[in-house]
């Protein structure tokens, strides 16, 4: 299909990204209630299900890496367009398999557009004065975050009346009107002239794909056991070749001076922490705390969307334009703080919550104020505030990897401690418990990562 330039139109452009970061993000979201009728229907366990979300955000992350750099060379638009294009197809092949490995590849080409959200924003940037551009930032960042929890809440109807194979065919005719109004409003951007570094991206995604395997198999298999040990060596191994190809590079992947800078490799940290510890009690602990049968409260999938999904993501669609306003005026730094402080303080909280729904409810609702509206937003922004200017793509490409590597090991993580069992078979309520003061510790550290960031001002922005 050729690609004819557009005429910009900024309420169009955000319409096309609206519903291409709701495609993307509806295969996150929609999904949680139907965790264990994907269990069930594909005669696997809900420690599996939990793998082909893994899946699927580690490939996103993976896209994160190479697709925004990839932007700069080639256009935003059409970077845009190809990769909702593959979404598609993962989702087409996701709605028809018939057994737990090829909903792995369905999965895994789903997160073929990970890095949507950052070639969103880029986009923006390009083409919205600084002071409008918080105001777009914060629409996009809450459907980022989900489409105001209806997303959820449709999620646990269609998961209780025709199965979660709905939920992909939902997904994948999203995807297809997501791709005609790309084509049809998105402009073009910008092209550097460089080349793309294809060694650079193979060498670091191998890296991480090492890394994660070993963050992922450790709960379960164990940390010191063979097949994790081995993928974190080849990990680490990979990461000091990835220094020497970068180094000889005319147009790297990753210029390495960028790494030195606080404000690179700290926002990374701070994005990654943040995910781990937040996104992954949200999209599968508490769902599947919820829907547990014998340590949790036995609800079904719309019941479940509407306890502990729909409640804080509404919050986030209200509040993040808002939190998107007031950032540059009271600095990003700030507002990303504020939300890191409430993150901590409300997953601590839900420690002593397991066996009190209507507490658990409370406190998770304000989570989309925490993290779907100040946290979030923030991130993003600072994402292309703090972006090396000869090379825009860089930073919101990676930091897009940081937030599905961080859901990804996360989830990977803490579903291994949620899905402990008791002798007789049965989920030992204390792994739910377990899983919590973990991520309380991981969100403790996402907030420390913020005061490594650094301050920048202009006339029109505070950072």
């Amino acid at each position: 299909m050729t690609l004819t330039a557009p005429r910009v139109r900024p309420p169009l452009v955000l319409t096309a990204l609206l519903v291409a970061v709701a495609s993307f993000q509806m295969n996150a979201t929609m999904l949680s209630p139907a965790i264990d009728d994907m269990a069930k229907s594909l005669s696997t366990d809900v420690g599996t299900i939990g793998l082909s979300a893994t899946v699927f955000l580690f490939v996103a992350g993976l896209a994160g890496v190479v697709l925004p750099r990839y932007s700069d060379i080639i256009g935003r638009r059409r970077v845009l367009f190809g990769s909702i294009a593959v979404m598609a197809t993962g989702s087409l092949i996701a709605t028809v398999a018939p057994n737990v490995e090829i909903l792995m590849i369905g999965r895994a080409l789903q997160g073929a557009c990970g890095a949507t959200i950052s070639l969103g924003i880029l986009t923006l940037r390009d083409i919205l004065p600084t002071k409008q551009f918080g105001r777009y930032l914060g629409i996009l960042t809450a459907v980022n975050s989900g489409v105001a929890g209806v997303d959820t809440l449709l999620g646990g109807v269609i998961t209780d009346t025709i199965g979660f194979r709905g939920i992909f065919g939902l997904t994948f005719a999203l995807e297809v009107i997501a791709v005609a109004m790309i084509a049809a409003w998105v402009p073009d951007s910008a092209r550097t002239g460089a080349r793309m570094d294809w060694r650079g991206a193979a060498v670091i995604c191998l890296a991480l794909l090492g890394i994660n395997a070993w963050l992922t198999l450790g709960p379960t298999m164990g940390w010191l056991a063979t097949w994790p040990l081995v993928c974190l060596l080849v990990g680490l191994l990979l990461l000091p070749l990835f220094w020497l190809v970068e180094r000889n590079q005319a147009d790297p992947l990753l210029p390495l001076r960028a790494l030195r800078s606080r404000g690179v490799w700290g926002l990374l940290l701070t994005t990654f922490c943040t995910m781990a510890s937040i996104f992954a009690v949200l999209t599968f602990v508490y769902p599947t705390l919820a829907q547990n049968a014998t340590a949790g409260f036995a609800y079904d999938g719309t019941t479940t969307a509407l306890m502990f999904l729909m409640p804080y993501a509404l919050a986030g669609w209200i509040l993040a334009p808002l939190a998107g306003s007031l950032a540059p005026r009271i600095g990003y730094r700030n507002m990303l703080r504020i939300g890191l402080v409430g993150n901590l303080l409300l997953i601590a909280g839900t420690i002593f919550a397991v066996n009190s729904p209507w507490l658990l409810f409370a406190l998770v609702a304000l989570m989309g104020v925490s993290y779907a509206a100040c946290a979030a937003t923030a991130l993003n922004g600072m994402g292309v505030i703090y972006a090396p200017k000869e090379s825009p793509g860089i930073l919101p490409g990676l930091n897009a990897t940081m937030f599905n590597l961080g859901a990804s090991v996360g989830i990977g993580v803490l579903s291994g401690l949620a899905a402990k069992g008791t002798p007789d078979g049965a989920t030992d309520p204390a792994g739910f418990t377990t899983a919590l003061v973990v991520a309380t510790a991981i969100s403790a550290a996402a907030l420390l990562a913020s005061f490594v960031l650094p301050g920048k001002a202009s006339s029109a922005e505070k950072v």
